[in-house]
């Protein structure tokens, strides 16, 4: 199987260099990217796609652009429109081995779409994707094909091939046993039942030992955990912190969840990514053709210079075989096939052997 993924620097370029019959492309868009819905459904070309802050191919971090990616003569590739109500059913994933796939992230819809797509899906059926939009965040239309650009949309890659994944974050807990005793959906009001904003700045004002008055300045590093079964963490997503509300999430806590607040460091961060990749190269034996890599943009953000490194290490575990993947809102995967989940500040590793 040959692997055909290029980088282009505009959909113009891309466009004029990618007019053969016949053949389908799989895009990730960086949201800067000049990009016009006519140009490409002019062209005839079958292509189809997402937009996230910025994309990664091979060892670079690409802010323009767009990567695409040449799909085999067996691969499928579905819009779902509108994940409110998906019109796909059990017939049009027949043979399917492993699917990625990326959903509008700031859609209030996407979780359902998440659960509908996972029952639709063959048992044992490998799942990855993220979340698609842009920063600073913005709801817009970030799904497309020729025919069209949507929001509250989702774009699905059947392949016959398996993929093997792994998964990591690095955070590491700094106050655990919290309680969530006022949460209204999405809004996380108390914890502890005192003022949620309060409390969150006390853990870290003592982990800091300095008094501040910039919480938004301090999530990249402290974030907010929700443990799951088996004291599993997963990290939610801040939108807004309000003196008074609190926390606006970017997916629903249920009240008197447990939660936590957590720290990251540059060097657990690039360990997580390092293991998430070793787990998924292992499980291919090293046989891997391509390799996907979904990472939180915050990781990148957080991060900073060290996202190289990062980038150079998992380059080095994956034996310098193709690297494509995008700076995410938010990770997708089926981890143990029990469900399939929508993470944040998560990097997922996803080898096609």
């Amino acid at each position: 199987m040959s692997i055909n993924v290029e980088y282009f620097s505009s959909l113009d370029t891309f466009v004029k260099n990618c007019t053969e019959n016949n053949n389908k492309y799989f895009l990730l868009v960086s949201q800067k990217c000049k990009f016009y819905i006519s140009l490409l459904r002019n062209s005839k070309i079958q292509a189809y796609g997402a937009f996230f802050p910025e994309l990664i191919f091979e060892g670079e971090i690409y802010t323009d652009g767009l990567l695409a990616y040449k799909l085999d003569e067996n691969d499928d590739i579905f819009i779902q429109k509108d994940i409110s109500n998906i019109t796909l059913t059990q017939s049009d994933f027949e043979n399917v081995k492993s699917v990625i796939t990326f959903v509008d992230a700031l859609s209030p819809y996407k979780q359902t779409y998440l659960d509908n797509l996972f029952e639709l899906l063959p048992v044992d059926t490998q799942i990855m994707g993220g979340g698609s939009g842009e920063l600073p965040y913005n709801r817009k239309e970030v799904i497309f094909s020729n025919n069209g650009i949507y929001k509250d949309a989702a774009i699905i890659l059947c392949k016959k091939q398996n993929l093997k994944v792994g998964i990591e974050h690095g955070w590491k807990i700094l106050k655990d046993k919290l309680v969530a005793t006022m949460s209204n959906k999405n809004i996380l009001s108390q914890i502890d039942y005192q003022n949620a904003l309060d409390v969150y700045k006390d853990i870290i004002k003592e982990d800091l030992k300095e008094d501040f008055t910039n919480v938004t300045f301090h999530l990249l590093k402290y974030p907010i955990g929700l443990v799951k079964y088996g004291n599993k963490i997963h990290i939610k997503e801040v939108i807004n912190v309000d003196e008074k509300n609190g926390f606006t999430l970017g997916s629903c806590v249920s009240q008197n969840s447990i939660i936590c607040v957590l720290k990251g460091t540059k060097d657990n961060l690039i360990k997580a990514a390092y293991n998430a990749t070793k787990k998924a190269v292992e499980q291919c034996e090293n046989n891997q053709s391509l390799v996907f890599l979904f990472d939180d943009i915050d990781r990148r953000i957080f991060l900073k210079d060290r996202y190289y490194d990062q980038l150079e290490i998992i380059k080095r575990t994956i034996n310098n075989k193709t690297l494509i993947g995008a700076l995410t809102l938010g990770e997708i995967l089926n981890e143990d096939n029990i469900s399939l989940t929508f993470y944040n500040k998560t990097c997922v590793v996803g080898a096609l052997c």
